[in-house]
């Protein structure tokens, strides 16, 4: 019986090593085609650690240094790195003094067994609280902290660590049991649900992460196929498709559209070169968003040098107001390019109405516009 337990142990112990080098490489192998996720690089690395640390301690069965520390060490840094992959791919600043503190407490502790032996119970108990605080630390930042975009995925992976900590609640209980040391096939029953349980949690924590780099691909893919790239602005498509709603929801009040053309941007770019034009489109934008808009307001560059400001709920002489205050604010503000700076002014089309078809609202601005160009530019003319 002890025998074939054995033989079960080591086979076990060598399909473990299988999946781990196999889901280590294929994580590797992703990181090398996605290099700018730097999540998916330290998650990599965390499953050759783990690998790594399986190796090791198969390999030294009799749980002396190798094992009992170099194993360790191994899983507490593939922890921790962990960590850091998560807090990184959502977001959340995070320095490496936390986890190398927790490692460094944990290593202190294992360096005490192998010197003072505890009892299997105890150390086994040890082992399982190690990794309880782990995956609590990881929950946190997954259920918590997790943006909106990510918390789909972010919530599967934090089940993921929930199960791994129930499980060692479960198995710290019976390894604490008093006659445990009287029930060796018990004692081999709990070893071997740990290699199985090891390799199911290696699975399911990869499929965890592969969702979560997925969901974070499609909201990044979403996001540039919606924002220009040069202002960070919403694009004229993703305006439309946003504005819809919004002046819905304001269907009885008015609704304001404002359209900024930059006057004589053709002789900046001939005068200043396209890198100028760009640091001008750029300073236009952060001088626009940093002039106290409505927190509902929706601002778009809706194509070249235009750009369109859409304020549900705004009457018309507030609307005329917030175009004088921004014309003045650019004219005020001349866009910082090296040692100069480019000065220039835009003129606003203002449309205000209770119409709710945005694009009523903008053919009445873009007019004005037309108008404000035609008398002389640097004016906010009204529908």
């Amino acid at each position: 019986m002890d025998d074939v337990s054995g033989l079960d142990v080591h086979t076990l112990g060598v399909i473990g090593l299988a999946v781990g080098v196999t889901i280590a490489l294929s994580f590797t192998l992703l990181s090398l085609v996605l290099r700018g996720m730097l999540a998916l690089h330290i998650w990599a690395a965390a499953f050759w650690m783990l690998t790594a640390a399986g190796l090791a301690e198969g390999y030294d069965e009799k749980s002396t240094f190798l094992s009992a520390i170099v194993g360790s060490v191994l899983i507490a840094l593939a922890n921790g790195a962990m960590v850091l992959g998560i807090a990184i791919h959502i977001g959340q600043p995070l320095r490496w003094r936390w986890p190398a503190l927790v490692i460094l407490l944990f290593l202190a502790v294992q360096v005490g067994f192998l010197l003072a032996p505890p009892p299997q119970a105890v150390e086994a108990a040890v082992f399982g609280a190690k990794s309880i605080v782990w995956d609590a630390w990881m929950v946190w930042l997954l259920l918590f902290r997790a943006p909106r975009e990510l918390r789909t995925s972010a919530a599967f992976t934090a089940m993921i660590f929930i199960i791994d900590s129930l499980f060692y609640l479960a198995r710290g209980a019976v390894s604490l049991h008093p006659d445990m040391d009287s029930h060796a096939l018990l004692a081999t029953v709990l070893t071997t649900s740990n290699y199985l349980f090891g390799i199911l949690c290696t699975f399911l924590l990869s499929t965890g992460f592969t969702l979560m780099l997925a969901q974070r691909l499609v909201h990044d893919l979403r996001r540039a196929a919606e924002v220009d790239g040069l202002t960070g602005l919403l694009n004229r498509s993703a305006l439309l498709k946003e504005s819809s709603r919004q002046l819905e929801s304001a269907r009885g009040y008015p609704n304001a559209a404002l359209l900024f053309d930059l006057d004589n941007f053709k002789a900046i770019n001939d005068h200043w070169g396209h890198a100028g034009g760009d640091a001008v489109l750029k300073h236009f934008a952060e001088i626009i968003r940093s002039g106290g808009l409505p927190a509902h307001a929706l601002f778009s560059r809706y194509g070249g040098e235009e750009f369109l400001l859409l304020v549900p709920g705004m009457d018309p002489g507030d609307a005329a107001g917030l175009a004088e205050t921004l014309r003045l604010r650019v004219a005020d503000a001349p866009a910082p390019y090296f040692d100069a700076s480019i000065a220039f002014t835009t003129s606003v089309g203002v449309c205000a109405s209770s119409d709710t078809r945005v694009h009523q609202l903008i053919q009445a601005a873009d007019e004005a516009l037309y108008r404000a160009k035609n008398a002389g530019r640097n004016r906010v003319e009204m529908a």
